[in-house]
């Protein structure tokens, strides 16, 4: 009997241990700035596996959350968006007033033409560690594209 009990429980770990979730196993980082650092060079290298395992929300990566077609999608068009030779965190980590959840930085992506200006928002997960949240593409300029001129003066 004792036997088969511990037989039983050791199975029921293993099965624990495999679970259902993919994307789980990589830790979830526990400094913003390792966040921001870890999450650019997977940009940089095309690595879209991790970049869905470093941007999330509060419950935790979207790798472990989302559906994974949907997530390759979004995954596909943040880091074309977001492809650099380079870049630097200007400001940050400024808190979001209202969300003690999020803090955000301004990082200057280096493209061959040009460097554009964007914030960064990560979100602390439940457990403790830090996630890109929000990339805010609107302010990271035409993947590919030429770069806005700078304003010459007060045009109409």
């Amino acid at each position: 009997m004792k036997r088969r009990l511990a037989l039983a429980l050791l199975v029921l770990a293993g099965s624990a241990a495999c679970g259902k979730n993919p994307g789980a196993g990589a830790p979830v980082p526990q400094s913003m700035n390792e966040s921001v650092a870890q999450f650019f060079t997977a940009v940089k290298g095309n690595d879209l596996t991790r970049m869905g395992q470093l941007w999330g929300t509060e419950r935790g990566p979207a790798a472990d959350n989302m559906n994974p077609a949907v997530l390759h999608q979004r995954l596909t068009v943040i880091q074309k968006y977001l492809d650099h030779t380079g870049y630097r965190i200007i400001e940050g980590p400024l808190v979001v007033p209202g969300h003690d959840e999020l803090r955000t930085f301004r990082v200057e992506l280096q493209r061959t033409n040009c460097n554009q200006v964007l914030p960064i928002d990560l979100v602390r997960t439940r457990s403790g560690g830090w996630l890109v949240y929000d990339v805010h593409l609107e302010s990271a300029g035409s993947p590919g594209g030429r770069c806005p001129q700078a304003g010459t003066g007060t045009r109409p």
